[in-house]
């Protein structure tokens, strides 16, 4: 059946490894921390503090289960085994939940201080609005990406490996907005559309209908992200096992367990792109 199988953004993430309930991340330096200049000889040397920030991943644990009835291989085919197409089906939904726990983290509250007491969200200087930039509601258009390349430069993320997360309405607005005949972007945008390549106007581009819809008409929430500034953390990897349920008539149980979290590394990284789907 239709449906995403893989783990689209698999590469474009910081993925590491949470030992406990929790893992403390800390962010160290800014743009602000400053050489000072030396004017005299063997002067009093001033310390400084290098500033610091705390974030924090707390994972969350997931699991599907499937039984099959004793007599399903008579009926539907042979018993399944970690291979068969339950597993697999199984597999395709933590690719899908590995994507959904970046983007609900890109776009949400994150957790941050020392405690990890604080609530963090996005802010608005790292929004661009359904409008932008004028008064009425639009799509994907040129306008929002070359904001969401300003957002970025202004807060020098670095531009390499930088990622536009999309849905399929968005790339048709942008077709529609470029113009066919002065325009030597419509082009490259139509290649994109084909699949002959993946980038433009420097960002890779991901395509998921896993991003959120909100209100009516539906704005869709776009991602534009540089991959350092976002991170799941696994406490444990993917497991299935299979095992057999006498209680329940001799059906045979297939059980996937994940556990996982996420969280911005920063803001400066991370714009939200609004697009109206009904324009």
């Amino acid at each position: 059946m239709a449906q995403q199988i893989d783990h689209r953004l698999a590469g474009y993430y910081v993925a590491d490894t949470v030992v406990g309930v929790s893992k403390r991340y800390s962010q160290m330096g800014s743009q602000s921390y400053a050489m000072s200049q030396k004017t005299a000889r063997a002067a009093w040397t001033e310390p400084s503090d290098v500033p610091t920030a705390i974030r924090w991943v707390i994972p969350t644990g997931y699991q599907k289960a499937t039984w099959i009835d004793e007599d399903d291989p008579e009926l539907l085919g042979s018993l399944p085994d970690p291979g068969n197409i339950v597993a697999m089906n199984h597999a395709i939904a933590v690719n899908r939940l590995k994507d959904q726990l970046l983007i609900n983290q890109a776009l949400g509250i994150n957790f941050t201080g020392a405690s990890a007491s604080t609530q963090t969200a996005l802010p608005s200087t790292q929004q661009i609005g359904v409008q932008f930039p004028g008064t009425s509601n639009t799509g994907m258009t040129l306008a929002k990406i070359l904001e969401a390349l300003f957002i970025l430069d202004s807060n020098d993320v670095p531009e390499m490996d930088r990622v536009m997360v999309y849905a399929a309405k968005q790339l048709y607005d942008l077709l529609l907005n470029v113009d066919q005949v002065d325009s030597v972007l419509y082009n490259d945008v139509r290649a994109l559309m084909k699949g002959r390549f993946d980038e433009f106007a420097g960002f890779r581009w991901i395509r998921t209908q896993l991003l959120p819809t909100a209100g009516t008409p539906s704005i869709r929430s776009c991602i534009a992200y540089q991959k350092k500034f976002l991170l799941l953390g696994e406490t444990k990897g993917m497991a299935t096992k299979i095992d057999p349920l006498p209680q329940q008539s001799g059906a045979t149980q297939v059980r996937t367990t994940y556990y996982a979290g996420a969280t911005r590394m920063e803001e400066a990284g991370v714009v939200q792109i609004s697009c109206d789907e009904t324009q």
